[in-house]
């Protein structure tokens, strides 16, 4: 897949209010459509506009939401209140501060959410979105989700890319099924030096997956696996010229955390209560980003 030939909209464009597939009916099946990661699996067409359910923007830092079942109407605001907006069920406008504003389909009310068009969250809000007209995908980001993508892809604080990172799915694609073993009792990762977007994930020892992000910080696609229970290797091993590695024992209350160096010798560097970690990586003194992409 070409990741590089997603086309960005910016405010006013009209891309997105014109997906159209020649003689589809109204509730057609939809582009895929990525709200902040996740796969709208409801996201639908109507009359060639692509919509999405109001509560998939859900970002606490972002917008405020209110529903009057006896008007059937939606309302939501900026946490700063600059954009206020109301939308009736059934109607092709809506009220955005308080002035008539009119939008491309008329809002749906499907299962008790109400959808919009894409078109309309992206100009009215200034939701990030991409569409791949190849693919017919398209991303939909509030700003807390925007802010963690510029983090985790074009640079910020390494502990907290790893962290954004290490909370996309990992999905194991052609990767065989791991055999289960006995005993969990920790799990860790270890990234090469200095970098975010790659990792090993040690499942007790059971079995090791190298995961890659992908370039939209979608998800962690895994590109080699041990499965130390099936004595089973697939995929390609990466090779970290210098590592670092996080390991939580919660069954002993005990994290590590430290360095191996390109011959596979280990340095550790600290160790702490599981309790005491917040979260699942801890910096590492003087590391520095090398892996942000332009």
């Amino acid at each position: 897949m070409r990741w590089n030939k997603w086309l960005t909209l910016t405010m006013g464009t009209a891309l997105l209010g014109s997906v159209l597939f020649a003689g589809s009916p109204a509730y057609a099946a939809s582009p895929s459509v990525f709200v902040n990661g996740e796969l709208q699996y409801d996201a639908m067409m109507v009359k060639g506009n692509a919509m999405i359910k109001l509560r998939a923007l859900t970002d606490t830092a972002w917008i405020v939401f209110a529903y009057d079942p006896k008007t059937r109407v939606v309302m939501f605001h900026t946490k700063d209140n600059k954009i206020t907006v109301q939308l009736r069920e059934g109607e092709k406008k809506a009220t955005v501060n308080g002035k008539s504003v009119p939008i491309d389909a008329a809002v749906v009310n499907k299962n008790g959410l109400t959808y919009v068009p894409l078109r309309f969250i992206s100009e009215t809000l200034g939701a990030y979105v991409k569409y791949n007209a190849q693919d017919n995908r398209v991303i939909v980001r509030t700003p807390t989700a925007q802010k963690e993508f510029e983090t985790l892809m074009h640079g910020g604080d390494l502990k907290e890319a790893r962290e954004i990172a290490l909370k996309l799915p990992m999905i194991s694609g052609d990767a065989p099924p791991l055999k289960s073993g006995e005993g969990y009792h920790h799990y860790g990762f270890t990234f090469p030096e200095g970098e975010a977007l790659r990792f090993i994930f040690d499942d007790a020892g059971y079995d090791y997956g190298y995961y890659e992000v992908n370039d939209e910080g979608l998800l962690a696609i895994k590109k080699w696996q041990y499965d130390d229970v099936a004595k089973r290797e697939w995929g390609v091993k990466p090779k970290f010229k210098s590592s670092v590695y996080f390991m939580n024992y919660f069954m002993g209350g005990v994290y590590y955390y430290g360095k191996t160096d390109a011959q596979g010798n280990n340095q550790e560097l600290g160790k702490l209560l599981s309790e005491e970690v917040d979260g699942k990586v801890v910096p590492i003194e003087g590391e520095k980003r090398t892996d942000a992409r332009p």
